[in-house]
């Protein structure tokens, strides 16, 4: 009789070992997706952080841009000017 309370001890002793392995298991898993979820919402404020600088960088191009096409305009008529002035003056003074 004592052998067989000494076997059932042992087949219990071995399932709380695997429960307590199993246990040890999902502590690291919940461990591993609390760090995954820490890392997503790092990731996301990084994301945002850029998608922001993007943002300001893009309104500073069209600020740029729309003063670069008003200097090109005088540019070219500066240019046109000259060059209408040069052939006025070679017409005029080049006989």
């Amino acid at each position: 009789m004592e052998a067989i309370v000494d076997q059932r001890l042992d087949r219990i002793e071995a399932k709380i070992d695997k429960l307590s392995e199993a246990i040890v298991m999902i502590a690291r898993a919940e461990e591993k997706l609390i760090q995954l979820e820490n890392d997503k919402k790092f990731l996301m404020e990084r994301m945002l952080n850029v998608e922001e600088r993007v943002t300001a960088t893009e309104k500073k191009t069209e600020e740029h841009s729309s003063a670069i096409s008003i200097i090109q305009r005088i540019t070219w008529i500066a240019v046109s000017t000259a060059v209408a002035a040069a052939v006025g003056a070679y017409l005029q003074f080049g006989k």
